[in-house]
């Protein structure tokens, strides 16, 4: 008598069946994942604001060059913009930005609308807590300028 136990053969076929759906299968579980994920930019139309980006550059120095500087000052429930004197006379419009870098959904924009003195105050309550960019882009007198600053908020 045999007394030899009958071996299973492996199947060489359904093995490379089998590894080849797993590949197909993780494949498509990854590209189905990089599409349902989120991508924030900086801006939605980058390459146009590329073509003017001198513009932006000149803004900046302008605001540089002022005699007296712009500030972006922190209170206690509020956030301070504050104009030189000498441009609240010729008259300020524009907007503020609060750019979040983490998400851009957060974001938001208010026109400008200084008082007397040049100042502006923007409720904290408005804005999360975390890293902000406040980006001021403002026109005076026929010339354009630019300021960022950073500001954190906490809880």
């Amino acid at each position: 008598m045999n007394t030899e136990s009958k071996k299973k053969e492996w199947k060489w076929p359904l093995g490379i069946f089998l590894m080849y759906m797993t590949f197909v299968t993780a494949t498509l579980v990854f590209v189905v994942f990089t599409f349902t994920q989120r991508t924030d930019l900086v801006v939605e139309n980058y390459y146009e604001k590329t073509l003017t980006y001198q513009d932006h550059i000149d803004r900046a120095q302008n605001a540089l060059n002022l005699k007296v500087p712009f500030r972006v000052e922190r209170r206690e429930s509020y956030v301070d913009l504050i104009f030189p004197p000498d441009l609240v006379e010729l008259g300020i419009s524009g907007e503020v930005v609060f750019y979040r870098p983490s998400d851009s959904l957060l974001d938001k924009t208010f026109p400008l609308d200084t008082d007397r003195e040049g100042h502006q105050m923007i409720p904290l309550a408005e804005l999360q807590p975390g890293m902000w960019k406040v980006q001021v882009t403002w026109n005076s007198g026929g010339t354009e300028y630019f300021s960022e600053s950073n500001l954190f908020i906490r809880q």
